[in-house]
């Protein structure tokens, strides 16, 4: 597993031999804890389950532990931190918490993608976190894919989703079955979707996302990702089950 979890950091392969090797780890990993609630942060140290998405460890700066709360501290740049694990079909959950206008966001299943220019790059699917209320890019509903609970750029939440403001606690559950996604907050679904469809690709495709050759989105398993976006953000109570 960790010589798996080293290829995958390692960001030099194709999205073919990525996908094997994803495939090999979570058919691993799944008879090791299918069914069970991993808690991927226990309040005290974030670095047992997550690290640098750049490699090199958990981060130095720009993220803490807190009062029991894992807190992005803003201009630190920190930089974006991945699960150590990847995953496949799961159910994440995750309360957080942002500032006034706070824009920050989960990624999940993601993996390695090779741009056209030959660039790889982290990236997946984004359950987008934002201060609807305040942010001037979101807020009177002026941009519904990108408003929290969002995949980001692809799909717009429940125009009826309740979100606590900024200050307050929010839990995001997201649901991943195969190709088949859902999006909640705070107890209720509020979108769901299809990978790989033709409506999905025709989306990608009219986003910054069709800068990939590799299929965005599209990943067997992978990591999980929490995002820095250089704003004040909080997260607590952390646990996903592989199903």
């Amino acid at each position: 597993m960790k010589i798996i979890s080293a290829i995958l950091l390692g960001l030099h392969l194709a999205a073919s031999p990525i996908n094997e090797a994803l495939k090999i780890e979570r058919a691993f990993e799944a008879t090791q804890s299918k069914g069970q609630w991993e808690t991927l942060f226990d309040g005290k140290d974030a670095s047992k389950h997550w690290t640098s998405a750049k490699g090199g460890g958990f981060p130095t700066q720009g993220w803490k532990v807190e009062d029991g709360v894992l807190k992005l501290v803003p201009g630190e740049k920190g930089g974006d931190i991945i699960s150590k694990k990847v995953y496949s079909d799961f159910i994440l959950e995750i309360e957080f918490k942002l500032d006034k206008n706070t824009n920050s966001g989960v990624k999940y299943l993601v993996s390695p993608l090779q741009t056209k220019a030959g660039k790889v790059e982290l990236n997946g699917p984004e359950y987008q976190m934002i201060d609807d209320f305040n942010h001037e890019s979101v807020k009177g509903g002026i941009s519904p894919k990108t408003e929290t609970g969002s995949a980001y750029l692809l799909y717009a939440p429940d125009k009826n989703k309740v979100l606590k403001p900024h200050g307050q606690w929010n839990k995001a559950r997201i649901v991943v079955k195969g190709n088949l996604v859902e999006h909640w907050l705070n107890g209720k679904k509020i979108l769901s979707y299809e990978r790989g469809t033709d409506e999905f690709r025709a989306l990608v495709a009219g986003t910054k996302f069709e800068m990939y050759s590799s299929r965005y989105g599209e990943a067997v398993a992978g990591h999980i990702m929490l995002t820095d976006h250089q704003d004040a953000s909080s997260f607590r109570n952390i646990r996903i089950k592989r199903i």
